[in-house]
Formats: C-alpha cells, sequence, structure tokens
C-alpha cells in the first residue's frame, strides 16, 4: 500500500487487483481495510492540523491501473466514525509528502491509530463501507 500526498489531496494506491477478497481470512475484504486506512490517515491528519477541513482520497487498485474513484472525507465524518468505532494500536504508515516547487517528495513514517474494527464491529463496518460511495470515477 503507498499513501502520498500534495496539498489536502491524498492517494491510495495498492497492489491488489481484487479487492473483495477477504483480507487476513476474516469478514472484512481488501476493500474495506482500504477504506479504513483512508479514516485513519484523515485522523491523524485532521488532528495535527486541527482543523475542520476536508480531504480528498483517490483510490487506485492494480497498481495503479484501476481507480476505485475519489473519496471525500470532511474531518466531521471521521470523527463521527472514530467516535463509532474507537481506535486500536498506532501503526508506522510511511506517507510520501508532495513538496511542489520546493523539492522531490519526501516520505515520512508517520504514527496512525487504527479504527477498532472487532468484537462484532466489522459488519457494521462493511456495511458502512457499502454505502460510502465516490464522489467520482
Amino acid at each position: 500500500m503507498t499513501i502520498s500526498t500534495s496539498e489536502g489531496y491524498y492517494d491510495l494506491t495498492v497492489p491488489d487487483t481484487q479487492t473483495t477478497k477477504s483480507a487476513f481470512g476474516g469478514k472484512l475484504r481488501l476493500y474495506d481495510v482500504h477504506i479504513a486506512k483512508m479514516f485513519e490517515v484523515t485522523y491523524t491528519e485532521c488532528e495535527k492540523f486541527g482543523d475542520g477541513g476536508n480531504r480528498e482520497w483517490t483510490y487506485f487498485a492494480g497498481n495503479g491501473n484501476i481507480n476505485m474513484g475519489t473519496f471525500f472525507l470532511s474531518c466531521k465524518l471521521v470523527y463521527d466514525i472514530v467516535t463509532a468505532y474507537g481506535l486500536g494500536a498506532s501503526k508506522n504508515t510511511p506517507i510520501i509528502y508532495g513538496q511542489e516547487e520546493s523539492g522531490p517528495p519526501i516520505t515520512r513514517m508517520v504514527s496512525v491509530p487504527t479504527l477498532n474494527l472487532t468484537g462484532g464491529k466489522e459488519q457494521k463496518w462493511i456495511n458502512f463501507t457499502k454505502n460510502f460511495k465516490p464522489i467520482s470515477r
């Protein structure tokens, strides 16, 4: 999984071509895990910048060959999801930050808390992601 950002726009690129396959052998699909990662990183960024802003994510599967759509995440929605599911342990996540004219992109390891999607919350999250539609494809 590769996460990159520049000026409030984010890309999530995964090698998987079959995003409906089970993730880690459980109920959650790879798609569900990918959407969760968008929420987790957005939560971290909203906390870091203390804004009530929005983040726009473009999700690519198949190493960038399959455009899964562009998703709009507001900090408010992300905070609502965190309140509903809670947070688990943080994971160091590499994020590539674009620098525009000031230099080449730099990769930073960011401590990103994970959504707590265990203990019977899996089906609730699956239902959410099935209804969380991209704003464009």
